[in-house]
């Protein structure tokens, strides 16, 4: 019985049911501030999910001053000019809501999950601390302290993170994409409550922020309830400031030897630069990301490490962000310790090039269904989905283009892949090539 088959036929009786209407049900609008908000309805149940999205992360943290966007996260749940320290987590757990907030490259996103009754006081309590923020000087110290050993125990708990961070900065220079979210640690150390003010002041602005609603709600009742709490919050007059940093090409090696690696890793990164990838490109190279390694069955995959049993492990990876640039990398974990760089890079490059031979349309079929079925049940999650439409709209793409995402990816073409395969894989991009084992430990 040829399962692929039914799989497929099955998901494209779904996807012809989706067809009747939007992919995924968004719409916008914006207050008078700037505030751009976006609604998706799900009536299944009465809970709705809210994620704030700053467009501010690490990239934005000012020269010297890294992991001031994450340690102003942790901030921001230490209270406001109306609500004392830690009375903000009380009142969330007193009702009965989730919440969380993460810090990466381009965005900071505070989120909470609630029951539909609880959105106003939720709403109420996030447009106080977009405008009110106290920074107490007693709490920026203990929660700075909680920044400063985060980083400290990621590096106990995982030491190839150091690697990895050295292979980021080798790429990247002096620019902006080689700060870590955390900061490092001598950075960290020197903060102060008033580079905290400085950073929200500047980024946490109404007019640089977006606001997804996903759940039991409709578009009207969006409008009336965040107008009610944002709609009089006023913009300081955000201004984007555009990046035009100059990084010089480079292609460079990385060898280090790290107590607590147990394998020998071999790892390339592979600089792509702002204005490389338009946003079908971006797509494309999703799609052959799934192709060559999203999972074990894989091509590339399947390949080195099943087949030709050459690794433990492959991976090809990365993000990109349009405003900044990004990058690809390639992971490979070795089966045997001894073989050398050269030999590695030959045999990775010759999958490379057999993946690139062997896709035809009938395994993009195949590769874009995996790829939408996945996406058609983050569509039924309010939870995801709001994650999803952000993650979207920090990427330049339009509300007409979410709810049509799966016509995108259906739009893709091997011809797509491949363009996108030739310009990262064969192209004179910078790299460097990083290789790291383990450390014998001192007598």
């Amino acid at each position: 019985m040829n399962f692929n088959k039914i799989f497929s036929v099955c998901l494209l009786c779904l996807l012809a049911i989706k067809a009747e209407a939007k992919f995924i049900d968004v719409n916008s609008f914006q207050l008078e501030n700037g505030l751009s908000v976006f609604v998706v309805e799900n009536h299944r149940a009465p809970i709705v999910e809210s994620r704030l999205f700053y467009k501010a992360g690490s990239l934005n943290d000012m020269t010297g001053k890294g992991g001031i966007a994450h340690l102003l996260e942790h901030m921001m749940f230490r209270g406001t000019k109306k609500i004392k320290d830690k009375e903000f987590n009380n009142i969330v757990e007193e009702n009965g809501v989730k919440n969380n907030a993460y810090t990466t490259l381009d965005h900071t996103t505070y989120y909470e999950f609630m029951g539909i009754d609880k959105l106003d006081l939720m709403l109420a309590l996030e447009a106080d601390r977009m405008k009110n923020l106290k920074i107490d000087d007693e709490a920026f110290l203990k929660e700075r302290d909680v920044v400063l050993q985060e980083r400290k125990q990621r590096f106990e708990t995982n030491p190839s993170s150091l690697f990895y961070e050295n292979m980021n900065t080798l790429l990247w220079q002096d620019g902006k994409m080689a700060n870590p979210v955390s900061g490092r640690e001598k950075e960290i150390i020197g903060l102060t409550k008033e580079d905290a003010y400085e950073f929200y002041s500047r980024y946490y602005d109404v007019s640089n922020a977006i606001l997804v609603l996903a759940g039991d709600i409709t578009l009207n009742q969006a409008q009336e309830v965040v107008g009610k709490y944002f709609g009089k919050l006023k913009s300081n007059g955000f201004d984007v400031i555009e990046d035009n940093e100059s990084i010089k090409k480079i292609n460079a090696k990385l060898e280090m030897k790290l107590k607590g690696i147990n394998e020998p890793r071999y790892v390339k990164y592979i600089r792509l630069d702002k204005g490389f990838l338009s946003k079908r490109e971006m797509l494309a190279l999703s799609i052959l990301k799934e192709y060559l390694t999203g999972d074990d069955s894989a091509i590339m995959y399947d390949k080195l490490v099943y087949q030709d049993k050459k690794f433990l492990s492959v991976d090809v990876g990365g993000s990109y962000y349009p405003l900044y640039g990004g990058q690809i990398g390639i992971s490979v974990v070795l089966l045997d310790k001894k073989m050398k760089i050269d030999e590695i890079e030959k045999i990775v490059d010759g999958a490379l090039e057999w993946g690139y031979k062997n896709l035809d349309e009938n395994k993009l079929e195949e590769i874009k269904n995996t790829y939408l079925s996945g996406a058609i049940y983050l569509a039924d999650n309010v939870q995801n989905v709001a994650q999803f439409v952000g993650g979207m709209v920090m990427d330049g793409y339009s509300v007409d283009e979410i709810k049509n995402f799966d016509e995108l990816i259906k739009d893709i073409s091997v011809d797509d892949v491949k363009n996108v395969f030739d310009k990262i894989f064969r192209g004179e991009l910078s790299f460097v090539i990083g290789y790291l084992e383990g450390q014998d430990n001192e007598i």
